[in-house]
């Protein structure tokens, strides 16, 4: 249904459920979106193609002043970048009533606006900003990395009597970002912590053009057409996190100088004490007019609790009360008992639970009463839960902090327990346990075989691609491969490798078969094995390695046990003695 066109499967905003939608309401409501002319404008394949080059070229130019090794800024730049798509998250938690649910009207849908951009012409580069913007985070006093650290301020706080609690939440953050002031308040926070932080070679002025230049980069694509957003910043690029805290902080600091009791924020989400209402209105009022587009909302407490992150807040009297919080929306899903995924796996993640449920309780009832929505939780997703208390004891001891000696991932496709019991037991064997970590790897879940975001764009954007339909949409944008020409005529193969997008290499060959240049494999073949006669080829895909010399070695096994008749003799990789005994062992 869904590769026919009649329904597009995705999750919810926060739920995590199935959300089912016809393609022509989920259409509708993607358009309808897109219309916001505050928000996005109309954009081009040449001015991606112009933004991308642009970003390359200043990503190149400040890393080798920067000094930085060629290789790292070689693996930085992506040559041809995949164009960020727009997906929308249904927010289902917003709809009321069973005529919302059922309504074709796009504007009865509130949707949270992602733009995918794994690939897309900032990702390499965001990430290694990222890193280094992130040790900033710990300067910013309101900031909140866990509930841990947001208990332990409530805990350390001095309250009073009467004082007054609530929590603020900004509406759509992201999108209404002011990035001029983003980037302001990135700029002040490196100038005074650069001392502090790992700069990774990169001055401060550095840092600020590769920012710029990244932010700029705002073009995504939707069903064939390209867009660009003119506000704000894009969920799902890199960066977006990092400066929106960074544009919040200023945002809170003239609340911050009122001094109020307690003030901390988790992204968007505020929680504030004051000692009277009316400091509590003043704050929100002044957080209200900082900025032409962030707006906050207010939550005040009922029933004389206050929900923030995963935790209720209970303050009255002087005193504090927590207990641990699960949203009305959260449909409590975990990994379920007969699950295709590792026995220790599933017990860490039920442990991990009831830890958590624990741990953030102030009292005993309300320890006991969190230990009995878990139970509920576990034994809802197929988990047997007892109810002893000592097993909730046994729950809350901590961890063990020894430290584990460095191992060698070896990394296996999960089987069954048994198997990999067996792989463990045949490393136990040859002593290489104290060497060696395996590692299992779940299947696939329902969510990554069946839901699409790129639905309506074609992954695969090369015209007349003779890649992927040997394998799957977007195989030619892959790097870091090891691949095989077969000639549709008579069966000859050549075997390569390449660190670059696959497309662009074999664009290479096919262009000197066309030419017949006798320096190249396929214009070899064409003149001395067709005699100058045209033919056709197929492309696979044999392996994918990112490390240089690993994929060279791979290329070469693969050389070695096809022999194939293409290649020529100076580009066979010689195979050392102690790497041929393994060739066995592969193929």
């Amino acid at each position: 249904m869904i590769s026919s066109g009649l329904i597009r499967l995705s999750t919810s905003d926060k739920g995590g459920e199935f959300v089912v939608i016809p393609q022509q309401l989920d259409k509708a409501i993607t358009e309808e979106h897109l219309r916001d002319d505050t928000l996005y404008r109309t954009s081009s394949a040449k001015e991606f193609q112009a933004q991308y080059r642009h970003l390359n070229r200043e990503w190149v130019k400040v890393a080798r002043t920067a000094g930085l090794p060629r290789s790292f800024i070689a693996r930085l730049k992506i040559e041809l970048p995949s164009c960020p798509v727009l997906y929308l998250l249904v927010k289902t938690h917003k709809l009321s009533s069973v005529e919302e649910f059922a309504s074709m009207d796009p504007t009865v849908f509130k949707v949270r606006p992602i733009i995918s951009c794994v690939g897309g012409p900032t990702d390499r580069i965001a990430w290694f900003l990222n890193v280094i913007l992130a040790q900033l985070l710990n300067y910013i006093p309101s900031h909140l990395t866990n509930t841990q650290m947001f208990l332990n301020r409530l805990r350390s706080m001095q309250l009073e009597h009467n004082c007054v609690v609530e929590s603020f939440d900004v509406t759509a953050l992201y999108t209404n970002v002011s990035n001029e002031r983003a980037l302001q308040a990135i700029f002040e926070l490196l100038i005074e912590y650069q001392g502090n932080i790992n700069m990774h070679g990169l001055a401060v002025a550095q840092i600020m053009v590769l920012l710029q230049e990244c932010l700029r980069c705002t073009i995504f694509r939707w069903s064939g057409n390209y867009f660009a957003q003119t506000r704000g910043l894009a969920m799902g690029q890199r960066l977006a996190p990092t400066l929106a805290i960074a544009f919040m902080s200023r945002i809170e600091a003239p609340v911050l100088e009122l001094c109020p009791l307690l003030y901390c924020r988790y992204i968007d989400d505020c929680f504030v004490v004051c000692t009277t209402q009316e400091e509590m209105d003043m704050c929100f009022e002044l957080l209200n007019n900082q900025s032409e587009h962030i707006k906050f909302t207010r939550e005040k407490p009922k029933n004389d609790w206050l929900p923030f992150l995963n935790v209720q807040v209970h303050i009255r009297g002087g005193s504090r009360v927590t207990k641990w919080y699960r949203k009305p929306n959260n449909k409590n899903i975990i990994v379920h008992c007969r699950s295709a995924h590792p026995q220790q796996m599933k017990r860490a993640v039920v442990k991990n639970m009831f830890r958590t449920a624990a741990e953030v309780c102030s009292g005993e009832a309300e320890r006991k009463e969190s230990i009995a929505l878990a139970k509920h939780i576990a034994a809802s997703n197929g988990y047997k839960v007892g109810g002893s208390n000592a097993r909730s004891r046994r729950l809350q001891a901590p961890r063990s902090k020894s430290p584990k000696k460095d191992k060698i991932p070896f990394k296996l496709p999960f089987v069954s327990d048994e198997v990999s019991t067996a792989i463990r037991r045949c490393l136990r064997k040859v002593n290489l346990d104290s060497l060696v970590t395996v590692v299992d790897l779940p299947p696939d879940n329902l969510k990554r075989q069946l839901v699409r975001n790129r639905l309506y764009d074609r992954f695969c954007p090369t015209p007349g691609c003779i890649i992927c339909p040997n394998g799957k949409g977007g195989d030619c944008m892959g790097s870091g491969i090891i691949y095989l020409i077969s000639c549709s005529e008579c069966g000859d193969e050549y075997i390569g490798e390449t660190a670059r997008p696959l497309c662009l290499r074999i664009k290479e060959h096919l262009e000197g078969k066309a030419r017949s240049r006798e320096s190249t494999p396929l214009g070899a073949h064409r003149l001395h094995r067709h005699g100058g006669a045209d033919f056709g080829v197929k492309v696979s895909i044999l392996a994918h390695e990112q490390q240089i010399s690993a994929r060279k070695s791979l290329e070469a096994f693969w050389i070695h046990a096809k022999n194939p008749k293409m290649n020529r003799k100076e580009e066979c990789l010689s195979i050392t003695r102690e790497l041929a005994p393994y060739i066995r062992m592969l193929f």
